[in-house]
């Protein structure tokens, strides 16, 4: 009962996607009230003429909208909301996270699904928990891991989008420090478009990113898909747990940016050649479910990317290090890397994957510049 009364005290959204059954259980036991995106499917299918046929894709998003306009009322009067919905869109959670800013309450995701299927959605900083479709249903271990992530869901914090400001452009530079030395900042600067804690010199943002001492610099445990923060040769606590003398945290995202910056594995700004913009360092708490899918290779990756806020572009570490192969088993010439063949590009404007017979102008491919040939990255190697 006092975790259901404790749950009950956070103004949220809670999507399930999966099985409704499981998110019908969920609002009786912790009392919120239900949409369920199936009954109002359902319903819409009965109302029209039957020539209409199945559901459509259009369907699907009329559906989807209902629930966010019963959802939005039911917020307003102050009432907690479980929906269940597909949610197979990246649109519809971009949706439902603009309706929870909106009403001032949290979100959170609960995917309901075997161990072996795979959920491509990027839900970047909201929570999700798993739940594990072929073992028996219990609503109790769900409520205590949604409240084990009760203090994410308080948490006020943004990414730290991180600005260029050149000389003379910004006025607050001689009020404000880097973040990095702590040197007054003069000339140009990094600095968050939402406050003003987070600041850098150029210089010192930029530390070492060249990919050739980044490759060296970057030890292995923070590349992959998954990072693992227990291997830091040396942790840092962030000035918040300094102040409340509180050890580091695998959950603070403030330590981890902390160690990480200390270490100097990662610089906080890098410039790649994949994209016209600087991208940024998101270094996240596993628990926080940052989740993203990488523009280099299209997979899914989790709590660490270089990110572009403007163009919502991402990257792993491991794309970010990614270089031509010495030698590939298909073909017998050097090979370059090439981060998306250009649709204009008269030398590749037909070309494919020479070895998968695939093609998509966005993927990264390794090219031959004496034959022409091409190849994915993971075709080639």
């Amino acid at each position: 009962m006092e975790l259901k009364r404790e749950l009950k005290n956070l103004p949220m959204i809670i999507a399930v996607k999966g099985h409704p059954t499981e998110a019908v259980e969920l609002a009786k036991h912790i009392r919120y009230s239900f949409i369920n995106h199936q009954d109002i499917a359902s319903n819409l299918q009965q109302s029209l003429p039957s020539s209409s046929g199945a559901a459509t894709p259009q369907l699907d998003d009329l559906c989807f909208n209902i629930v966010c306009q019963v959802a939005s009322t039911q917020l307003k009067m102050e009432i907690r909301v479980v929906i269940s919905v597909p949610l197979h869109k990246q649109i519809h959670f971009d949706q439902l996270e603009k309706l929870a800013q909106s009403a001032d309450a949290s979100l959170m995701v609960v995917q309901c699904q075997t161990q072996d299927e795979r959920d491509d959605l990027d839900v970047r900083g909201v929570v999700k928990l798993a739940v594990d479709t072929s073992t028996p249903f219990n609503v109790e271990k769900l409520v205590k891991k949604m409240l084990d992530a009760r203090e994410l869901l308080k948490l006020k914090w943004h990414f730290h989008a991180l600005k260029l400001y050149t000389d003379g452009k910004h006025e607050q530079n001689r009020n404000l420090h880097c973040k990095r030395c702590p040197e007054d900042i003069s000339g140009s600067s990094y600095q968050c478009v939402e406050c003003d804690k987070h600041n850098f010199h150029k210089s010192c943002a930029e530390l070492a990113s060249s990919l050739d001492g980044l490759r060296e610099n970057c030890p292995s445990y923070l590349k992959g898909n998954k990072p693992n923060y227990k291997y830091f040769s040396k942790q840092h606590r962030c000035e918040s747990c300094e102040v409340s003398n509180s050890d580091f945290s695998e959950d603070c995202h403030h330590c981890l940016f902390q160690t990480n910056m200390k270490l100097g594995h990662l610089p906080i700004v890098l410039r790649h050649n994949s994209h016209a913009h600087p991208l940024s360092l998101i270094i996240m708490p596993h628990a926080q479910n940052y989740q993203y899918a990488c523009c280099g290779c299209g997979k899914l990756g989790e709590s660490i990317s270089y990110r572009c806020f403007d163009c919502n572009f991402n990257l792993h570490i491991d794309c970010v290090l990614l270089e031509p192969p010495p030698k590939s088993r298909h073909h017998m010439h050097p090979l370059a890397l090439d981060y998306g063949l250009e649709e204009d590009d008269p030398d590749y404007e037909d070309s494919q994957c020479d070895i998968c017979k695939d093609r998509n102008p966005e993927d990264w491919v390794y090219v031959c510049e004496e034959c022409k040939w091409v190849a994915h990255i993971a075709c080639a190697i």
